[in-house]
This record gives C-alpha cells, structure tokens and sequence, in this order.
C-alpha cells in the first residue's frame, strides 16, 4: 500500500463473515474451554440487527495490490492466544 504512487483506501480482510460468539468459541477452545461457561450476555446491550450482513470486501486490495488473506479468522485468534500464552509464561518464569 505504502509503495503505490497515489494514496488510496484498501479493505484488507477475508471477505468471510463471522460471528463474534464465533471468534469467542476459537479463543476460548485454544485454552481448552467453552466460552458459554464463561462470557455472559446482557440483553440490554443486544441492538436490534441494522444489518443482514456486514463483511470486508478485499477485492481493490487484491487487484491493485495482488494482496490476498493468508489466514481466515480462526487461525488468526489461535495465533494471537498462543501470542499471549508464550508472553504470559515469560512473564511468570
């Protein structure tokens, strides 16, 4: 992007769409756990759907750019647990 003659917005993302109660079964599984036991939900902060779906469209990216995702999103949440795990211990031993 930095290396284009022109400034110019791009979309990095998978195009895929998740859940975040998605993103929290990932996590949370990476340690051994389910999120349910875990995270509760407050109705009051459930907003109505303003949005039948909502998704990053890399497709300028990949055009202009010849950029393509390298991970979906489950293995980029395994990736940053482990990234904290290994922190942690550090910080522990």
């Amino acid at each position: 992007m930095l290396q284009q003659k022109h400034p110019d917005d791009f979309v990095i993302a998978t195009g895929q769409t998740n859940k975040l109660s998605d993103f929290a079964d990932v996590a949370f599984r990476t340690v051994g756990l389910d999120w349910q036991k875990y995270v509760e939900i407050d109705p009051a902060f459930i907003r109505p759907v303003d949005s039948a779906l909502v998704k990053g469209n890399p497709t300028k990216a990949h055009q202009k750019l010849r950029w393509k995702a390298m991970y979906k999103m489950d293995e980029v949440v395994r990736m940053m647990v482990d990234a904290e795990l290994s922190i942690q211990k550090k910080v522990v031993v």
